[in-house]
């Protein structure tokens, strides 16, 4: 169904884990919202989905409202533990994590799951993508595409709302962020990370039954006791040149297996300008060749999306400065675990910022 000149009360750019859950907190919570793409690929699909115990409870909960989102039992299998453990087999390795209670939201699954999800809610979807935001006269702000049509206008939606008031505008596009508001906190940065993603109908026994993939075809996440990518980022302000890791792991995504995971971190990364994934998949490969040859040699298709991240671990979750009806929410570490508590917190405060404009 087309509606003409519709102005939500909250436009929400970016439709991956962050920008899709706070849609659907602010639609749960009676508020008209839109929600619209942006110009870079969600970093979701890429993601291992691991989830802690009270990461879980979120999860559940959300699942009671919105139904199935993929969420799974699973178990973590650590390896690089000291000493002669690190040469044990992978179910070895496993034991120590055996009770840790750990689960995954599988992203394809959540991926094909999420729209039905936001059209029950009623969340204005807009298929454009948006490639400049600007204030609105007389106050709040709009998403506007390519051909310049402003979000509301022709949009597909399951409500026939129109607000009142100044339209509120959350920036949850993760790497597009800066390019539509460069004047965004600087600790907001940039990375690139890359997998390889394994068919395993393409594997022959031989591949099939090497030793840490196995764990991963049971459904198991497997990564370093210590990953490299959390001291990688925090340093990201003193760095004078571009430096990348590999964290050798696996987990499973619908159908396919995620190889690896290595990060790209520079000085001045630009979201806008891709590093060659020939060198990324050949660096990638080398890393995972310290775990295990053989796990290197897998075949498998390179992939890679730029991810925001934030310097100090805290996320950007509220008013943008000096830009008032402007907010980010942007910037996670385990975004998997962090996003539905925030997005509902960043809900509460939108809604109320919306209430204050009708009241006025």
């Amino acid at each position: 169904m087309k509606q003409q000149g519709i102005t939500p009360s909250i436009v929400v750019v970016g439709a991956g884990l962050a920008g899709s859950l706070l849609a659907l907190a602010l639609a749960r919570r009676g508020t008209s919202v839109a929600l619209a793409g942006s110009a870079h690929p969600s970093a979701t699909a890429l993601s291992y989905g691991g989830l802690p115990g009270s990461a879980q409870r979120s999860w559940r909960r959300l699942e009671r409202w919105h139904g199935p989102l993929g969420l799974r039992r699973s178990r973590l299998v650590l390896h690089g533990w000291p000493g002669p453990l690190r040469i044990l087999p992978a179910w070895m390795q496993a034991l120590p994590t055996a009770l840790f209670p750990f689960a995954r939201v599988d992203a394809p699954t959540l991926a094909a799951a999420l729209s039905g999800a936001l059209e029950r809610a009623g969340v204005i979807r807009w298929q454009g993508t948006v490639s400049r935001i600007e204030p609105r006269p007389g106050g709040g702000w709009r998403a506007i595409d390519g051909d310049g049509v402003p979000i509301g206008r022709g949009s597909e939606s399951g409500a026939s709302r129109h607000s009142r008031g100044n339209p509120q505008l959350v920036l949850a596009a993760g790497a597009a962020n800066r390019n539509l508001w460069p004047d965004l906190p600087d600790r907001l940065r940039y990375s690139w990370a890359g997998v390889i993603e394994l068919d395993p109908s393409a594997l022959d026994h031989e591949q099939r039954q090497q030793r840490w993939l196995q764990p991963a075809l049971r459904g198991q996440i497997v990564q370093p006791l210590c990953l490299r990518r959390p001291p990688l980022e925090a340093g990201a302000a003193a760095l004078s040149e571009e430096r990348w890791i590999v964290d050798a792991g696996l987990a499973p995504s619908g159908d396919r297996i995620l190889l690896g995971q290595i990060t790209l971190v520079g000085a001045n990364a630009d979201p806008a300008r891709p590093p060659d994934p020939v060198t990324m998949e050949a660096r990638l490969r080398a890393g995972l060749q310290e775990l295990d040859p053989q796990l290197a040699s897998l075949p498998g298709t390179y992939r890679q999306v730029p991810v925001s991240f934030c310097l100090g671990g805290s996320p950007l979750a509220g008013p943008v400065q000096n830009a008032p009806g402007l907010w980010v929410f942007s910037g996670f570490s385990g975004a998997f675990a962090v996003v539905p508590l925030l997005a509902e917190a960043l809900a509460d405060r939108l809604v109320g910022e919306v209430e204050s404009h009708r009241s006025i």
